[in-house]
């Protein structure tokens, strides 16, 4: 019975390590999430699409659409940037919402994304 009780413990306590490593890449598929600021002339939103692409908007005065494919590894979603320039961005995904993660990332074009910003998912 011990050796039961310990076994349940142990497969408890991986589960919730994995839960805490983050969310499984389907519940961002399909959302679209938005910068707590305003972008550049309006909303900034960031498009996470099924086929493991994105689309982002820096806001209605900006003349830059980003894209390119996204990837979601322990926690941290990454955004890698394929037209045609290096751009790689990262997110903590924490409550459902994406927070820009400075380090190891590029600065977006027309707005001043900081470290710990946070985007939140649209109905």
């Amino acid at each position: 019975m011990k050796r039961i009780l310990v076994l349940l413990l142990a497969c408890v306590m991986l589960a919730a390590s994995a839960c805490a490593k983050g969310v499984e890449p389907d519940a961002l598929a399909g959302r679209t999430f938005k910068w707590e600021k305003d972008g550049f002339g309006g909303d900034f939103t960031i498009s996470l699409f099924e086929d493991g692409t994105y689309r982002y908007y820096e806001g209605y005065l900006s003349s830059y659409i980003g894209f390119g494919n996204w990837t979601l590894k322990d926690g941290v979603l990454t955004l890698t940037e394929t037209g045609g320039y290096d751009f790689v961005f990262r997110f903590a995904v924490k409550d459902g919402a994406l927070v820009y993660l400075a380090d190891g990332s590029s600065r977006f074009l027309y707005t001043d994304v900081q470290d710990g910003d946070r985007f939140l998912p649209l109905p």
